[in-house]
């Protein structure tokens, strides 16, 4: 069997085929360390592998979804959320949040935390918006806001040397408020929150939330945050979402 193509498909295009917003973006951290583990077949240390099973209710669940004889379960539903979903979510973070939600207006369900990033930067950042993110952080940030056309700017958390011989831990890594505060300005649009913090697994105080939010009202900025490790605290520690 013969196959053609036309002319223009075959040529190459003279200008550039990348958009220019995606610029200095098209590293990514994830695939370089995943095909080199393949590569030389190494351990991964750099991403998480769950060790346990999901629970049985949830695959349990999932079957009878996927093997009944309601072919209406497998129908388009609200683009923003299945209408029972979101109202269950809603009752549901209302607790955890201690506030009244609409579930047709303050809950959106997305393709995992990815996407529900990516709609928040591209929904709410403008060209030339500065969005604050703190240091160390999750890979995918950085180049979201750029696609979004927005300016990241980067405050570290610090780490203090622990006291009295004790091993050093995530909580002794904190933001400097001074220097916090130095970088909020006119263009601040958005911080980026992640607590408990990937890489570090940092879960902020309610002091450090106290401090943030305090900067996101005095300066009218958002702040988006992610607290997708918010299940995973241990040691004692307590997971506050700034939210409340």
């Amino acid at each position: 069997q013969a196959h053609f193509l036309s002319h223009s498909l075959q040529a190459k295009m003279s200008r550039p085929v990348q958009a220019r917003r995606l610029e200095g973006i098209d590293k990514n951290i994830w695939v370089e360390f995943v095909k080199l583990a393949a590569t030389y077949s190494k351990v991964n240390l750099g991403q998480g592998f769950p060790d346990f099973p999901a629970p049985d209710f949830l695959t349990e669940a999932f079957t009878r979804a996927l093997g009944g004889g309601n072919h209406m379960l497998h129908q388009y539903t609200r683009a923003f959320g299945h209408p029972p979903l979101v109202k269950v979510l809603a009752q549901f973070f209302e607790k955890l949040l201690g506030r009244d939600l609409d579930p047709m207006t303050n809950v959106m369900v997305t393709v995992g935390a990815y996407q529900a990033l990516f709609c928040c930067f591209q929904a709410l950042v403008d060209e030339g918006d500065e969005v604050i993110i703190i240091e160390p952080f999750f890979d995918c940030y950085e180049p979201m806001v750029k696609m979004a056309g927005g300016t990241p700017v980067f405050v570290p958390l610090r780490p203090n040397p622990p006291k009295d011989g004790k091993l050093m831990s995530s909580a002794d890594w904190q933001l400097d408020p001074t220097e916090l505060a130095s970088k909020f300005s006119e263009r601040t649009k958005a911080i980026v929150l992640n607590s408990p913090n990937n890489p570090l697994g940092k879960v902020f105080s309610r002091g450090e939330l106290g401090l943030i939010a305090e900067l996101c009202v005095k300066h009218d900025v958002l702040c988006i945050s992610d607290e997708v490790y918010e299940w995973l605290v241990y040691d004692g520690k307590q997971h506050i979402r700034i939210g409340t």
